[in-house]
């Protein structure tokens, strides 16, 4: 069977019948969008019938409260410290009171829409979208990529009926800001997936957790073996579409871990929401390479991609949404972003769409309270995220400096990083031995598709300083370069460079090899992706896409015996602050948390500023993992495919 036959006899019913009664439908002039949309993707005024569905959130209650809360959990010695909250208790605390959703639910329902689901903030409804219309004050449109994947986008901003919009009800579905992103690039290829004997990869997930200092995978505690696998976490990846069934098996195959270890590989769970995206979609490459990641450091964690159909704003709340109500998961992967000032007003013809950013803050907030850790990618823009908003059709433009969403929440852990650098042998031995984090430069190019380019952009981690956060207090620990705003990323790991270790020849990609970079230290990562089918194999790649998962594997580790975390930010910020304390590059052994000290420049800002601390690329460093979790008794992981390390 081949990668095609599978990707067409895979296809989601239910998607499928949503495109059809989308052709079905009468095509009409739809009225011009706010804003470019994405690459190639047409628009067409949506038919009356068509079904539609979005939540209504309704404010929260008692915030001042529920900020207080959690800086209590986050504190050690206070009486709430790691008291974690159910839904049910946290709804009963700072959700609308019955009251609010009852007056709320009976305007929609008057509005001849269903209510499908009540949650701690709002409730779902669903109903055609000529009541929609109505309902909203809006004109539904359906935006249609060049890959025939659909989305509902309103030609005006939703203007909620008076008895919601005086509770301060939101609805953040239909906005025509641009999707989220993957941040990860498929490169080439693995001709020979051993690459792992260069100094710079291309890596495997063990060779990484013997470079980052994981635990060893078995140890003897007194006379009793230990596994140090991440047994008992529940980790969820929020990705867009699906994975191959045998990707994950297949990548820890090749590393020879059932053989070493007499287990099985892991298995990923799937949650479907709103209907779940398709194999071979999109985001199919990203969630095989998330997978992977979190399985290879954490191969004992139970592991669930929770799939949606895009990386639209509506589709990834109500990913947040399923994930914070079942409350089953304690750390959650989140591998895509965008500039967060693309929901600003000037990107968006004069109207300001920020109020989503701070409704999945309060999502966010939620899970923490619940004890869930976010981690989420920093972007691969560097600190150039941002086109300019001048950029539109026939308007050529400059990046500029900006910083990814949802990493610059503060309830989220924004993880970047740069080029790992291991030892070459003997054998498959990669002790680390530095990172770098010099960008590549790439040549002017139309990020959109809308006929201009966009010039000044560069490969690396994203980093900066936000514009819509303020400082979160744990950022005081630190110098951050602000005394205002938030900014990212808090961790690095390995990411990699565009040259994907000159694998590439003479010109790799958009990387522009006149510049001092593409970096000699350009590295990557191998993922498995539709191994066994025609086209698929084992390909090299990098992003922050790596970074993140990665972290996210090392934390189950941790979390196998300390338990849920919450915001995990606190507790990454007192570490720094005390390496710092300690001589910083200078301390002891013991107080060497992070790896710091990378030398580096992502578009703007160099590495080790604005100090040798705390940087835009790295944050507060690369993890030492058993020292920065505290898990030294447990030993190191040892050279790749053994049993400290399969």
């Amino acid at each position: 069977m081949t990668l095609s036959d599978v990707l067409t006899r895979m296809v989601k019913s239910v998607r499928l019948k949503f495109l059809l009664s989308l052709a079905a439908a009468t095509a009409l002039s739809a009225p011009a969008l706010a804003g470019p949309l994405e690459a190639g993707a047409t628009v067409t005024a949506m038919a009356p019938a068509t079904s539609v569905h979005f939540e209504i959130f309704l404010p929260l209650r008692n915030t001042a409260a529920m900020e207080a809360l959690l800086v209590a959990q986050q504190t050690p010695g206070a009486a709430q410290y790691h008291q974690w909250l159910t839904p049910a208790q946290f709804a009963a605390q700072f959700g609308p009171t019955g009251a609010q959703l009852a007056a709320a639910k009976a305007a929609a329902t008057a509005a001849g829409l269903t209510i499908t689901a009540t949650h701690s903030r709002g409730f779902h409804v669903s109903g055609d979208a000529a009541h929609v219309n109505a309902f909203l004050h809006t004109t539904l449109n359906t935006v249609t990529t060049k890959e025939g994947l659909t989305r509902a986008v309103a030609a005006t901003k939703p203007v909620l009926p008076d008895a919601l919009a005086a509770q301060g009800a939101t609805v953040i579905a239909f906005s025509p800001v641009r999707q989220r992103r993957t941040t990860a690039i498929k490169g080439p290829q693995a001709v020979a997936p051993d690459n792992r004997y260069t100094a710079t990869g291309s890596y495997w997930f063990d060779d990484d957790k013997q470079a980052y200092s994981y635990p060893s995978y078995l140890t003897t505690v007194g006379k009793k073996p230990v596994l140090a696998d991440g047994k008992d976490v529940h980790v969820a990846i929020l990705m867009s579409d699906l994975i191959f069934p045998h990707d994950v098996e297949y990548a820890f195959n090749h590393e020879k871990f059932n053989a070493i270890t007499h287990r099985p590989s892991p298995k990923v769970g799937i949650v479907l929401v709103d209907g779940g995206g398709s194999y071979g979609g999109p985001g199919s490459f990203e969630a095989a390479l998330d997978t992977q990641q979190v399985t290879g450091g954490a191969p004992g964690a139970a592991v669930t991609l929770v799939s949606i159909p895009d990386l639209s704003d509506a589709s990834i709340a109500d990913g947040y949404t399923e994930i914070v109500e079942t409350n089953a998961y304690a750390i959650v992967n989140s591998s895509f972003g965008g500039c967060e000032l693309e929901y600003t007003a000037p990107y968006n013809g004069g109207t300001d769409y920020t109020y989503i950013l701070m409704m999945l803050h309060q999502i966010f907030a939620q899970g923490n309270l619940q004890g869930v850790t976010f981690s989420a990618s920093s972007g691969d823009n560097g600190s150039v995220m941002c086109p300019g908003a001048d950029y539109a059709p026939g308007v050529n433009s400059t990046f500029g400096l900006g910083v990814s969403s949802p990493a610059d929440d503060p309830y989220v852990t924004a993880v970047g990083g740069g080029n790992l650098v291991t030892s070459v042998g003997p054998g498959l031995n990669s002790t680390y031995v530095r990172e770098s984090a010099f960008g590549d430069p790439e040549y002017p190019y139309d990020i959109y598709g809308l006929g201009a380019t966009v010039s000044g952009g560069y490969w690396a981690a994203g980093g900066g300083i936000s514009s819509i956060f303020p400082r979160p207090a744990y950022q005081a620990l630190v110098n951050t370069g602000s005394t205002t705003a938030r900014t990212v990323p808090d961790v690095g790991m390995q990411v990699g460079g565009l040259g994907f270790s000159q694998l590439n020849g003479s010109d790799p990609g958009f990387c522009d090899g006149n510049a001092i970079s593409c970096s000699a230290d350009d590295s990557s990562v191998l993922t498995a992706y539709g191994v066994g089918l025609r086209g698929g194999g084992y390909y090299f790649t990098i992003g922050t896409s790596v970074s993140s998962p990665e972290f996210v594997g090392a934390l189950a580790l941790y979390e196998q015996w300390a338990g849920r975390q919450g915001n995990v930010n606190p507790f990454l910020y007192k570490a720094g602050a005390a390496q710092t304390m300690a001589g910083g590059v200078n301390a002891a052994p013991a107080k060497q948390y992070f790896h710091r000290g990378m030398q580096g420049f992502d578009g703007y800002y160099a590495g080790g500023f604005p100090t040798a601390n705390y940087d835009y690329i790295y944050g507060n460093g690369s993890p030492d993992v058993v020292n920065l979790f505290g898990l030294t008794p447990y030993g190191l992981a040892g050279t790749p495919q053994t049993i400290s390390n399969p």
